[in-house]
């Protein structure tokens, strides 16, 4: 019983750390059911996908040195 909710509580983690890493999110949520400690250790070796932006939809703001990122909806 203790080992159904570990791996019912450890799919969702594993889920969240794949969006961080820019990856799906149903993906790494089911192999995280099947494989629980292996996924984890696949997936921080693998790399971050990179964020597209759509320039359109993006304001730049520059503040001293920081770079601020303000998406509009318009």
């Amino acid at each position: 019983m203790e080992a159904l909710f570990l791996l019912l509580f450890f799919a969702p983690v594993m889920g969240y750390l794949a969006i961080c890493k820019g990856r799906s999110f149903w993906l790494w949520f089911w192999i995280g059911i099947f494989l629980p400690v292996i996924s984890l250790f696949i997936l921080f070796a693998l790399k971050d996908k990179p964020v597209i932006i759509n320039p359109d939809n993006l304001v730049i703001y520059k503040n001293n040195d920081k770079v601020l990122y303000k998406k509009t909806d318009y």
